[in-house]
Parts: structure tokens; sequence; C-alpha cells
């Protein structure tokens, strides 16, 4: 393996200054369906993806007025920077990206790992697909490709990946994280695409990737919870060339097995630094009546001499179950979170020819510092009449108005269309409440701790 230099890498490669303006669009669009769907989505609490080895799999989020810069600052103008990858720009810089040039054939489809990275806890891969492949309507192509031979235990080892076009075909990009505690010196990683465009094959690759050097700060500290019996512990942060790792263990009842960590980090000068991949499960134990989960949160930077210490503040997302109200049930039926101070109240319930209605009230009006935009949309979205034998199947909802009764009361009217329903039975139907909305914004919050990095 060889490596090239920024300069050979920058004449080489043309920005597509249109497709990268596309993908901006349609990375927005996608941000908002997942946020309907109930993902868990960056910035985390609404905004981030959980995954033991987490796959930042991403259109561009530059700003439009920065296009035309791309093509003139060296150091922006490559893939990189269409997938937005901070950590492989900086590395780039200091000429430490790996050359690899592999290629695997099949049914007139080439794809070629072009170049990777490992830098502390962080693996980028750059591939290129050449061939008889067909487009999405925006110019894209899709993949579908495993990691770690797609193993269950680790989360997201099984990913749609977007390629945008390029002047010999189509480039894309996968970063994860490395998903163990252990960090070795060169190691490989198997990937292999199921999936190019329409056509299904295999495309497989032993990837192999050397360590940059890097530093560990052991730490040793922690913070807990008492109400919620939730103790997190930070263990060590990794000191990469061009980003940083924060490892911690937290400590969960039972029943709190799929609670999520989120982290805030904030500089010697009170500045929040971004934290850029959130929540990494690295493994997870149970015993004694208690999860322990090990956790890693990426910094897409090196803080090398930029701050002597970090504060670190832990947020806890809850996990909470849904919820279900049968349409012949007395009203009102008050539903309380099992661990939250969350709750909703469904007053009233009216069955017609061809609607269904029924009145409701979010957690007795307290608004839990949320915008009225947010309360409504979950009153929207997570309030839905579904068949009870469907009742765990997340689909297009029924079709249905929603009114506000009460703004500041948090009062509304769901009303749903039934009309097109063959023989409708009210004992079929149930109200699905999902509350873990509510509760992935609503965090439990813990104190924060500082971490020397001197």
């Amino acid at each position: 393996m060889e490596r090239k230099s920024l300069r050979e890498v920058y004449e080489e490669i043309e920005v597509p200054k249109d497709e990268v303006l596309d993908a901006i669009r349609t990375g927005k669009e996608r941000a908002s369906q997942d946020i309907h769907k109930n993902k868990i989505v960056p910035i985390k609490f609404v905004w981030s993806t959980v995954a033991a080895a987490a796959i930042i799999v991403s259109s561009s989020f530059i700003s439009p007025s920065l296009s035309h810069v791309m093509a003139e600052v060296p150091l922006l103008g490559n893939v990189y920077t269409a997938f937005n990858d901070a950590v492989g720009r900086s590395l780039q810089s200091q000429d430490l990206i790996t050359e690899l040039n592999k290629t695997s054939s099949y049914k007139g489809v080439d794809v070629t790992i072009t170049n990777a990275y490992y830098d502390g806890a962080v693996v980028g891969v750059t591939f290129s697909v050449n061939g008889d492949v067909r487009t999405d309507e925006d110019g894209r192509i899709q993949g579908f490709y495993k990691i770690f031979d797609g193993k269950d235990n680790i989360s997201d080892s099984k990913e749609v990946v977007y390629m945008e076009p390029s002047d010999n075909g189509y480039i894309g990009h996968i970063q994860l994280s490395y998903p163990k505690t252990e960090l070795p010196p060169e190691t490989s990683f198997p990937l292999e695409f199921k999936r190019i465009g329409e056509k299904e094959g295999s495309w497989s690759f032993d990837v192999p990737i050397n360590q940059l050097p890097y530093e560990t700060v052991n730490v040793d500290k922690g913070t807990k919870n008492e109400d919620a019996e939730i103790n997190v512990h930070f263990d060590s942060v990794i000191e990469g060339k061009a980003s940083t790792a924060i490892n911690y263990s937290a400590t969960f009842p039972i029943e709190g097995k799929y609670d999520q960590v989120r982290l805030e980090a904030y500089d010697d000068q009170g500045r929040e630094i971004h934290i850029s991949t959130d929540g990494m499960d690295l493994g997870t134990i149970e015993e004694n009546n208690k999860v322990i989960v090990n956790g890693r949160s990426i910094i897409p930077e090196s803080l090398n001499g930029k701050t002597s210490y970090i504060e670190v503040l832990p947020k806890v997302v809850l996990s909470e179950p849904d919820y279900f109200v049968k349409l012949d049930d007395a009203t009102p039926v008050e539903i309380n979170a099992a661990r939250q101070d969350l709750a909703v109240e469904i007053e009233n319930i009216t069955v017609q020819d061809k609607s269904v209605t029924f009145d409701f009230q979010i957690n007795n009006g307290n608004k839990m510092n949320q915008d009225f935009l947010f309360l409504s949309e979950f009153a929207r979205n997570n309030f839905i009449l579904v068949k009870e034998s469907e009742k765990d199947i997340y689909k297009e909802s029924i079709k249905h108005s929603i009114e506000v009764i009460n703004k500041d009361n948090l009062r509304f009217s769901s009303t749903f269309d039934i009309s097109k329903i063959n023989d409708f039975n009210l004992k079929d139907y149930v109200i699905r409440i999902n509350i873990g909305t509510l509760s992935s914004n609503t965090p439990v919050e813990f104190e924060k701790v500082k971490i020397d990095l001197n």
C-alpha cells in the first residue's frame, strides 16, 4: 500500500457541484422523513443514530454558498467534502490517507475501494463504482452492503449507501467507529456489497487498515442519577490525529436495557464541541438485574492544543413502550410513563359511520420546555388508529385530521376517516400512543464531568 499526496488526489478529482447541491436537498428530505418515522436522528435527541458500528452514510450538508468555493480550495476539492467527512479532510491535509485501489467485479459492475484511514476509533473508506448500473431519478445510485459479515450483535452492520455521480462513474463513502473496545495497531474488516443499483450480487473485500498514532487518556470518573438508577462512568479518551473518542460504561436497571446515552461536550472556554457520532454500543452484558453498556462517542477533530480539558454532560433517553387504548374502553383513559414524568389522557372516543374521533391531552398541559410546534407534530404523528392485529407494524397512517382544542392546555382532537375500510368493527382497532417520541426529547440530565486532557 502506498500513500497518495494531497496534491495528487486533488488534481485527479473534480467536484460534482450540482450533484452536491442535490445531495443537500435529498439529505434534508431524508432527515425530515426520519423524524416523522420516530427515528432518533444528529443532534442526538431527536437527531442521532446509535450503533455498535455507526455507519455515517450522508449527503453533504455544506452551505450552498460554499459550492462555488469548493473547486477553488485544494483541501475541500475531494470526496471527503462531498460526504461531509471532517476527519477524512483533516487526515488528507496531513497526507495520512492510505491508497488501496482494490477492485471486485461482478455482472459488469466494478467496485473499487480507493482509500482508507484508521484514526483512533474512526475508520473511513472511499470507493468508486463503474459499469452498467441504473440510476435513481436524482442521478444517484443506491447500494446495499454488509460490514463485519453483517453480524447481528453489531448494530447497523447492514446498510444502504448513496453514491454520487463522478466523471468516470460514481463515488461513495463509508465511515464507522471500530466496534470493539480494544484498538489493534493493524487489522482488516470484511466489506461486502450485496446490491449496486438494481443489480444483486457480491462484491467482497477484506479492507486492510493501519492505526495512525494516538494517545489514550485514562479517566475513571462518573456521575449518577439516583431516581433513574443510572450510572455513567467515563473510562478513557482516545486522542487521534484528526478525531477524539470518548469511551464510557453506563449501568441501567434491567427495564432500561434500551435506554440511550447522549453526550454534550464543552471546552475550557465553555464552547460546545461537536459530537458527530454518539451513543455507540460496543458491548452489553446483563448481571444482577442490571444492564451494563460499553459505549463510545466521536468528536470529529483533534483536541490536542485546543483545550486543556473537556466538560461532558451526559443525558439519557429513557425507553418507553407503545401504549394501546381500545375504542370501547371507558373514558377518560390516563396513561403514565413508567419511569418518567410523562402522561397522556384520552378524554373521549366517538365512533361514527365514517369516522373515529378521539380527544386527548398531553402531559396535563405541561409543555416540558418544548415549543408548541413540536408538541402539535407529536400529537399528529403519535396518536394513531391501527388494526389491533397490526398494532406493532409501522406503516402509513389512516388518513386523519387534527384540531387544536386548547393550545395552552395541550388538548387536541384527531378524526380518522374510516369510510374506505370495509366491514369496520371497533373491536378490531386500537389507538396506538407512542410516548417514546416524547421521551426521546425529554432526556434525563446528569451532572457534568470534567476530564483533564493533559
